[in-house]
């Protein structure tokens, strides 16, 4: 020990600065997989609906070309939720090997006491200006899409995404069908 104590101070202060560090709070991204075989695929909250592609090979959902085609996928938000939403579309084209597609995702919130059956999806989410597709039909490319329109969405909420490939927008301008491959919804824990 030094003289008036002071190694034993720098000892506390290295030990009081370790405990500090460890206080820290720490965000961590949560995802949930949502299965392509949970598409809604008909109903009240879908006007064109696309279609399921169960054969040989993996699952996909196809969206025309021709029209505005969608599919619902519901889940409860989970008990972490906290903020920062994001969707996650993993896709390829069945045959476009150029231009844009343009995926758009809307969200309906619905918590304890608010009515499920209305259609009161939020604006859209999209990439602005569209997705160029790989230069490969069957190619697999996957986009953020930030969930900024989220119906103000909370932790333990019922929640409805609907994914929409909307083929008359100047931002979609691919041939072919855009195929769904899988989705992950992903978000800051709380």
């Amino acid at each position: 020990m030094t003289k008036g104590g002071s190694m034993i101070k720098k000892i506390a202060g290295i030990v009081l600065g370790l405990c500090l560090v460890t206080s820290y709070a720490f965000s961590v991204t949560g995802s949930v997989i949502i299965p392509i075989q949970g598409a809604k695929l008909t109903g009240g909250f879908i006007t064109a609906g696309a279609q399921i592609d169960a054969g040989d090979r993996a699952w996909k959902v196809l969206f025309a070309t021709d029209s505005t085609e969608s599919v619902v996928y519901m889940m409860k938000l989970p008990t972490d939720y906290s903020s920062a939403p994001v969707m996650k579309i993993q896709y390829a084209m069945a045959s476009a090997t150029t231009n844009k597609v343009d995926w758009e995702v809307e969200v309906m919130a619905v918590a304890d006491g608010e009515q499920i059956d209305a259609d009161s999806f939020d604006s859209v989410n999209e990439v602005t200006g569209g997705t160029t597709v790989p230069g490969t039909a069957g190619f697999v490319d996957t986009i953020s899409i930030p969930l900024t329109n989220f119906d103000s969405g909370a932790a333990n909420e019922w929640i409805a995404f609907r994914i929409n490939r909307d083929h008359d927008d100047g931002d979609d301008t691919a041939m072919g069908d855009g195929e769904l491959l899988s989705l992950t919804f992903q978000y800051t824990t709380s």
